[in-house]
């Protein structure tokens, strides 16, 4: 069993075609497919169902992937911590929820940037649920998520403190307003596992308020778009607000502190050896640290 076959094994089960995970590790499907069958004749098994639209994983091969990642993260560990120093280098993967990316991260990487060149920046945005799996399952070295979450097995820090708000259309000059229309209005939100959209379904409980239907967009900009022209209201971090062109179509409205006051956290996992580029990034973080003033809707 060797390291390359494990990596291509990944990248199919990763992007779900041998013409993709060809196309990511830079070499021809025949090699990726030559690779997989030479794996599964070792193991005994076979560990894709193959069919026209792709493949998927067989049971063994679910089973498998967990040991293939845990093998490779290893390897890659080892690496590091022989060829670590106190100069930052080699690639740090990070993940963040699209808000914080957009806002948040970019004064951070600029600055990480600029002091460690050496190293190769990776970012990926996804839900806090995804992001979480991505750290557990190594695929991650660090995210920032919303709030904090009961797993030991994590390390877990807050860099920066968001205030929430219920973002309307201009026209509901009022939360009073919004909340009598609420029965009519839809709810625009990311897919489940974001962490703002259960923080939103949370308060729309507790305040007993039934809105007309759900609708998932997958990016921030679609989501205050559609805000802007009326469709619905969305619950986001003030500052992504404040901080947008058109934000005259829109309007924010204050909500409870124990609604409104959320920690992005900062996670890693607590047995993996934290490496001189993690550091850094985490020292970063620390040094841009926010904490907004109070909305006054």
């Amino acid at each position: 069993m060797e390291m390359r076959q494990l990596r291509i094994f990944c990248a199919v089960a990763d992007q779900g075609s041998f013409t993709a995970a060809a196309e990511t590790q830079h070499c021809v499907q025949s090699n990726v497919t030559m690779r997989v069958r030479e794996l599964e004749t070792e193991l005994g098994q076979a560990l894709f169902l193959r069919s026209r639209g792709g493949v998927a994983l067989t049971a063994a091969g679910r089973t498998f992937l967990g040991y293939a990642r845990r093998i490779l993260q290893l390897a890659d560990e080892s690496r590091t911590v022989l060829s670590d120093s106190d100069t930052p280098r080699g690639l740090l993967r990070l993940g963040a929820m699209e808000t914080t990316a957009a806002i948040r991260l970019p004064a951070v990487l600029m600055t990480y940037r600029q002091r460690h060149p050496e190293v190769q920046l990776s970012l990926v945005t996804g839900t806090t649920a995804e992001l979480i799996r991505g750290v557990l399952e190594r695929r991650l070295d660090a995210a920032f998520v919303g709030g904090f979450h009961p797993m030991p097995e994590l390390q877990q820090e807050q860099v920066f403190e968001e205030e929430l708000v219920l973002v309307s259309n201009s026209r509901f000059e009022t939360l009073k307003a919004l909340k009598r229309a609420m029965s009519g209005q839809s709810i625009l939100v990311f897919k489940t596992g974001c962490f703002y959209r259960s923080t939103f379904e949370r308060w729309l409980e507790r305040a007993g308020l039934v809105p007309q239907q759900v609708l998932e967009l997958g990016t921030l900009d679609g989501i205050l778009s559609c805000v802007a022209a009326g469709m619905g209201v969305t619950l986001l971090p003030r500052t992504v607000i404040e901080r947008r062109q058109d934000r005259r179509a829109l309007r924010y409205h204050a909500l409870p502190n124990d609604i409104a006051r959320v920690a992005t956290v900062l996670l890693r996992r607590q047995d993996t050896p934290e490496t001189a580029a993690l550091r850094c990034m985490v020292e970063i973080a620390r040094d841009q640290r926010l904490v907004p003033a109070p909305a006054t809707s």
